[in-house]
């Protein structure tokens, strides 16, 4: 399944987080480990986004714990399809043709 995981780091912490940058290199390894699709680093705030395919959130838990611990903010975790997938989904749903 694939998920897209966002983290938005406020201020205070981004402050510390900052002055730490191989604490940064250490906590985007581990996303990298996960062979992520996207990795995307936003250019108008502090934050981050990840795109993974793995088998379930627990995969990821590693790289979460890493994320909550250092950036003090908790991961937005959306399972996400693509278009052609979702009919399928629906279907198991009882919806659709």
């Amino acid at each position: 399944m694939k998920y897209i995981v966002q983290m938005e780091i406020d201020p205070d912490a981004g402050v510390d987080v900052e002055a730490d940058p191989a604490k940064i290199q250490e906590l985007v390894g581990k996303w990298q480990a996960l062979s992520p699709i996207g990795m995307y680093f936003h250019t108008t705030r502090r934050a981050m986004t990840f795109i993974v395919d793995v088998s379930n959130e627990d995969a990821m838990f590693e790289a979460l714990h890493a994320s909550w611990v250092f950036l003090r903010t908790y991961p937005e975790v959306s399972p996400v399809v693509e278009g052609q997938e979702f009919p399928k989904l629906l279907q198991r749903a009882g919806l659709g043709h």
